[in-house]
């Protein structure tokens, strides 16, 4: 019952798409409100930020600045958009408090508002990546067709994360810092202005018990132009699954106690 009552919610949180629509633009217009060139900011910090550490990185770590620069691009835009959630889901039902208290609407919708919001980011930060690869063409080829269903995998792996993580930091508010600490750790230890073959061959493994790492590379490798592998498929796919069900779980057992606890 309780399994049915969460599906439910997501049910009726994907009903109410037109409404965290608008509430994620008009998260993005509150927060740039003041600013010139709005989100955009966001666009040239990234493209300052590709445009120092390419350089930097590639003589640091001796790679061709042709093949490393859209690896570090696509890197940073893409860490951006997973942490930038995750970081955010702490606080998603937090900052609703107001339409909480006085409507009944689906936990659900808050968490798509949140992944909606950085969606739309998203888009302009790949823009940056577009430059990089007039300047530095990458040779794309029948890879980028497997894009949506990756994206929709890292979507799927979001949203369970989101879940979980909107529920416990409502319940517990001293573990948004943490969780935000652990996003920063993850950051240097996973493959982003690094490559995982840097590691030596006796430490290849360790890269696969990161789940940042299954869920960059699906969305990076087909903008390279190089098909992910199976392994990464697979277990991108399962931690999915795993991850619903356990989001499900909590979520049907917890949704009503989330308002008292705002």
């Amino acid at each position: 019952m309780k399994y049915l009552n969460a599906v439910n919610d997501i049910r009726d949180g994907l009903h109410c798409r037109d409404l965290w629509f608008a509430l994620g633009i008009q998260d993005i217009r509150q927060r740039y409100r003041r600013s010139l060139l709005g989100p955009f900011w966001l666009t040239i910090s990234m493209a300052v930020m590709i445009g120092a550490m390419g350089p930097l990185y590639g003589a640091l770590f001796k790679y061709d600045p042709v093949s490393f620069i859209p690896h570090l691009a696509l890197g940073l835009i893409i860490w951006g958009f997973i942490a930038g959630q995750i970081g955010d889901f702490g606080e998603a039902f937090s900052n609703s408090t107001n339409y909480l208290r006085q409507m009944k609407l689906p936990l659900s919708m808050f968490v798509f508002r949140v992944m909606w919001r950085h969606t739309i980011i998203l888009g302009h930060n790949i823009l940056v990546y577009l430059v990089v690869w007039a300047i530095l063409p990458v040779h794309l080829n029948a890879s980028l067709l497997v894009l949506p269903i990756a994206f929709l995998i890292v979507l799927v792996n979001l949203f369970w994360m989101g879940i979980i993580t909107s529920i416990f930091c409502t319940r517990y508010r001293d573990m948004h810092p943490v969780i935000g600490n652990l996003v920063q750790v993850m950051f240097f230890v996973t493959p982003i202005i690094w490559k995982a073959e840097q590691l030596s061959p006796e430490r290849q493994h360790l890269i696969h018990f990161n789940p940042f790492f299954y869920l960059l590379e699906l969305l990076r490798e087909p903008l390279l132009g190089v098909m992910p592998e199976p392994v990464i498929w697979i277990r991108a796919s399962v931690m999915a699954v795993v991850g619903l069900v356990l989001a499900l779980l909590m979520l049907g057992k917890l949704r009503h106690r989330v308002t008292y606890w705002l």
